[in-house]
């Protein structure tokens, strides 16, 4: 399956770039949302929300992240491994060397969804290589402004991990 960017796609439909820049100004598309959003349960794409089911339970999107991550369940299980992260909703979570980091999942530089690299402790851009230090610093651009970072709380007794 190719992906295309929403400019590739209105580029594809004969829209002209001063067309799209019209388009884009006068708000027709938009590339964020404004609004709070709790997104529903996808098992196709990882994205979870409001449901014990998922193992994931609150607001992973919008203005207020504030969300639980059951480590129990299968899906996210993997996060109790060194090196191991997940894209939940708007942020990506990992377990650097037994440490738990929650950031912005989107490169500051286009929005490309970021992976994390155990060998190099730090967040990677594979659309233009920018890197980011689990701080959210960026390290290498063309990325010139730091990922948002979250708090992560670990609870060992429950085996869960709060990000707010």
């Amino acid at each position: 399956m190719n992906k295309q960017s929403r400019g590739q796609f209105l580029k594809t439909l004969g829209l002209s770039s001063k067309a799209l820049m019209a388009v884009y100004c006068i708000g027709l598309v938009s590339a964020c949302s404004s609004e709070e959003e709790t997104v529903t349960p996808d098992p196709n794409t990882g994205n979870t929300g409001n449901n014990t089911s998922s193992g994931v339970t609150g607001t992973t999107t919008g203005a207020s992240i504030d969300f639980t991550i059951d480590l129990k369940n299968a899906t996210y299980s993997k996060l109790t491994t060194d090196g191991e992260f997940a894209v939940i909703g708007a942020v990506i979570v990992a377990n650097a060397g037994g440490t738990y980091v929650a950031l912005s999942k989107a490169c500051t530089h286009e929005g490309t969804t970021l992976a994390y690299r155990k060998d190099q402790k730090d967040f990677f851009c594979s659309n233009h290589g920018s890197e980011f230090g689990i701080d959210g610093s960026v390290q290498i651009s063309p990325a010139t402004s730091s990922l948002k970072v979250y708090k992560a709380s670990f609870d060992a007794t429950a085996n869960t991990l709060k990000i707010s």
